[in-house]
């Protein structure tokens, strides 16, 4: 059962909306984009105060093009920002790393300003839908709107500008999915390749350099560093095929213990839960639907929004307190309204929906999967040349360096 270190049970995401922020993240890692928002600057009050400020303090205009620039200011904003989020993962750079950093990230950020000046009023109002259900997702992973407010503090940003990224970020996607990645084709036999070999663009690249090599020199390192490198890569590709057994079910969660402090609540507000789940058992019993009741009445906000759909894999280590309801999971009879269970955490009712056994995914489940996947490869290799060509078009001038 997936779970955080406060014992929540988490329910994973659709795999289409998964994939969907999965390739979000590749895209704009890719394409140096994701650290590449900025705060504008303040505008300074008047004229005189705005003279003095910039003999004190100058602010010069690190990069330009054709709509926009970006002076030092934004650029050390964004180099703060980027220290800060990864000081959170106990990452970071060193002070003599720090122009270098610098410089590539202004390059990112003038890929942004572009793609940002590209968008249509379409793309505009698809990233709108975008960035508000990823905020709402980031939200209720979270134990409460202070622990989510304090999550992103730790970063350095506030909630405010974690939704104006995400709104550029996903204004980003939807410009490169219609110039660029709409562009893609992958023909049917290379998803059956890579579903049956394990073969996609990186692997094909390596058989064709391997096939040179066993005609014109078959007894070098680098024919069998070649064979070996294939066999990585296809091996690796064929393992992501596997999936572990696994157990969908509907759960609503009642807690015994404050979402924040982890503190047990009185013993009259868990008598009252105690008897909130016994009437809620006899409403499913009665017929009612298990999943609006959750999304009524579960204390878990991500169950709320999805009817308490939750996705539990076999392999995956639970904390101590859920493990008998994960085992529970993997053993009720299919459809069979169960519970309330009770652990230290709370009471949880259950109905599950279908168990998976341990595979190869199914060729017709695994498709589009693998197909985003070679489109995402194609698009890594295309945007070097898109983003020069944008360079170009907007006659982009950079004035800084390390």
């Amino acid at each position: 059962m997936r779970s955080n270190r406060t014992g929540r049970t988490l329910p994973p995401k659709s795999r289409t909306d998964a994939l969907r922020h999965i390739r979000l993240r590749v895209l704009l890692a890719v394409t140096g984009l994701a650290l590449a928002t900025c705060v504008t600057p303040s505008a300074t009050p008047n004229a005189a105060s705005e003279t003095n400020g910039a003999a004190l303090f100058p602010d010069p205009v690190v990069a330009k093009g054709k709509g926009f620039e970006i002076r030092r200011s934004e650029l050390d904003e964004s180099v703060g920002s980027l220290r800060a989020t990864l000081a959170a993962q106990n990452q970071g750079f060193s002070d003599h790393e720090r122009e270098t950093v610098a410089a590539r990230l202004l390059d990112r950020m003038v890929i942004n300003r572009i793609l940002q000046l590209r968008a249509t009023d379409e793309d505009r109002a698809k990233a709108r839908e975008m960035a508000e259900k990823f905020v709402a997702d980031t939200k209720a992973k979270a134990l409460s709107e202070e622990s989510y407010r304090r999550q992103l503090r730790a970063t350095g940003i506030t909630p405010e500008l974690f939704a104006k990224r995400a709104l550029e970020q996903a204004v980003v996607e939807n410009v490169i999915g219609r110039e660029l990645k709409s562009t893609i084709t992958v023909p049917d036999e290379h998803v059956r390749d890579f579903y049956e070999r394990g073969i996609d663009s990186q692997a094909r690249e390596v058989q064709a350099v391997v096939d040179k090599l066993a005609k014109t020199g078959p007894d070098t390192v680098f024919y069998t560093d070649g064979k070996a490198k294939f066999e990585e890569i296809t091996r690796t590709n064929l393992a992501r095929l596997e999936r572990p057994e696994q157990v969908r079910a509907n759960i609503i969660v009642l807690y015994t213990v404050d979402r924040v402090t982890q503190a047990n609540l009185t013993e009259a507000d868990c008598q009252a839960k105690r008897e909130l789940a016994d009437r809620l058992l006899t409403r499913l019993k009665a017929g009612e639907d298990i999943g609006s009741l959750a999304r009524e009445y579960s204390d878990d906000q991500q169950g709320r929004l999805n009817g308490g759909q939750y996705t539990i894999l076999r392999d995956t280590q639970a904390l101590p307190e859920l493990a008998d309801l994960k085992l529970k999971l993997f053993e009720l009879p299919i459809n069979q309204i169960a519970g309330p269970f009770t652990n230290k955490l709370g009471l949880y009712l259950v109905r599950v929906l279908e168990r998976t056994p341990a595979g190869k995914s199914s060729y017709d489940k695994a498709a589009e999967e693998i197909r985003n996947l070679l489109i995402d490869q194609q698009l890594q290799k295309l945007l070097p040349d898109y983003t020069a060509k944008l360079k170009e078009e907007y006659g982009v001038e950079i004035s800084f360096g390390p």
